[in-house]
């Protein structure tokens, strides 16, 4: 919700339509930014915090961090106040980002852990979509008001879910993790009693996590191990270019300012009615990619994503040129950003935009997993800050095209990447992906071992696991 904030809160401002308080341009550019500056500082404690008290207890105190962020825009109408509240909801983004993916990684069953791992992105959207439908048609204070409810009603609701097995097996709680995976399982002792198949496939489960978490904390947890281990590396260089292609390719700078990219007159329907278009594509083709990507793949989704984006934002910066060198010719086209805006939201959502998410979750070890969380955290939030600062300046010095050309050139340039390094998770275990990419360093990229036998399998038969 913070982050469609602006998207609202922009036309507002500069309509003078908060109340006493006003704001220059200046001043609203680092308004936006500010939570992007959050975002970058939080991660570097938000993974230290996940080890060291969990990842529930971590994700239920971002229930308070916001409520205090949106109280501060009602009782303290300063610029300061928003500053502040800005920089709050980076801070909650950042842990956000670093943490819950992480979370859902490790309480998905193989088979659905993409799907359940897309719903963070789903819910992100839907956030930006409350703020794009609601914020043109109600007033500033009950805008801000309304969106307070949502973290209540989050920590409410958060505080009844379990701990990650993963966490407790990792700081040696084994009894609570093989509770907690039950739980998640659907076969706790009061809905699933006796039920002996369902209770031999988590206890299945839960030998396999023990294996795993044996193994990956016998290399250390330290930072160099990303470094020095090439399969962390491989990994790591794959998530935080998604990443940066994610926030460098152009929403942060769509969702943020489209109410002053977009040309008048809009065709057909007013120009709010297309950025709230633009939210609910968002949110509906997240979920033909939640219904894709345990099925297509990741890899050919985000390949493909990238790709399109590349396409939506040259096409967009052809317009913007022709606007400012031809504007007579460039009039009869005015239709062609808002077609591009539209295809965009499509094309994010179906790849892209959640994928990162996806990577984050599943294709490091548990010993490094929170250092790798913390640093494609800081890269979404960097070249998010670097995309919404940069955007206004360049683009009103060298024109809304200089910036579109060079998204697309992100893009393509990310597209190729994750063709050439990128692997395939789909429907491998944890155990699996490692062995995936190791053979990717050992051979090159493109190659994968197939039908490898696994070490970490033998864990189901080893009699000396205990649960």
């Amino acid at each position: 919700m913070w982050l469609g904030w602006p998207s609202s809160a922009s036309d507002k401002f500069m309509k003078h339509q908060t109340g006493d308080l006003h704001v220059t341009y200046d001043q609203l550019s680092w308004i936006v930014c500010m939570m992007d500056l959050g975002n970058f500082i939080s991660p570097l404690f938000g993974g230290y915090l996940m080890d060291r008290y969990g990842r529930k207890m971590v994700i239920a105190a971002l229930g308070p961090l916001f409520i205090v962020s949106w109280s501060l825009t009602l009782f303290v109408p300063t610029t300061v106040a928003l500053y502040t509240a800005r920089l709050m909801a980076g801070l909650g983004k950042g842990v956000s980002y670093t943490v819950v993916p992480v979370f859902l990684g490790e309480i998905a069953g193989v088979s659905i852990r993409g799907a359940l791992g897309s719903v963070f992105t789903i819910q992100l959207s839907g956030g930006v979509l409350f703020e794009v439908i609601v914020g043109p048609y109600v007033s500033y204070h009950t805008l801000n008001a309304t969106s307070t409810i949502v973290p209540v009603l989050f920590f409410i609701a958060f505080l009844w879910v379990p701990e990650s097995p993963y966490y407790l097996l990792k700081v040696g709680r084994a009894a609570d993790a093989a509770r907690c995976l039950r739980w998640y399982r659907g076969c706790d002792a009061e809905s699933a009693s006796g039920d002996e198949d369902v209770e031999a496939i988590v206890a299945t489960e839960l030998r396999l996590m023990e294996a795993n978490v044996r193994k990956d904390m016998e290399n250390g947890s330290a930072i160099g191990e990303l470094f020095t281990n090439r399969n962390n590396l491989r990994a790591l260089a794959v998530v935080v270019v998604a990443c940066a292609g994610q926030r460098a390719g152009g929403i942060s700078s769509l969702t943020a300012y489209s109410a002053l990219i977009l040309p008048e007159p809009a065709p057909i329907l007013g120009k709010f009615e297309f950025i709230i278009a633009f939210a609910v594509v968002l949110v509906v083709i997240n979920f033909v990619g939640l219904a894709l990507v345990d099925r297509v793949g990741r890899k050919p989704l985000l390949i493909g994503s990238e790709a399109g984006l590349g396409l939506v934002t040259f096409v967009f910066g052809i317009y913007y040129f022709a606007a400012e060198h031809f504007p007579g010719a460039a009039a009869a086209y005015r239709w062609l950003p808002y077609a591009c805006h539209t295809t965009f939201a499509a094309t994010f959502s179906i790849g892209v935009g959640f994928i990162p998410v996806v990577f984050l979750g599943e294709m490091f070890p548990v010993n490094v997993r929170s250092r790798c969380s913390a640093i494609a955290s800081v890269t979404l939030a960097f070249f998010s800050f670097v995309s919404n600062k940069t955007f206004l300046v360049v683009s009103h010095g060298y024109g809304y095209y200089t910036m579109f050309w060079t998204f697309s050139a992100v893009n393509f340039a990310c597209a190729y990447f994750s063709h050439r390094y990128a692997v395939e998770t789909t429907g491998k275990t944890f155990s699996e992906i490692q062995e995936i990419l190791s053979d990717s360093v050992k051979n090159g990229p493109g190659t994968r071992r197939r039908n490898a036998k696994l070490p970490q399998v033998i864990a189901y038969d080893n009699p000396s696991i205990d649960i």
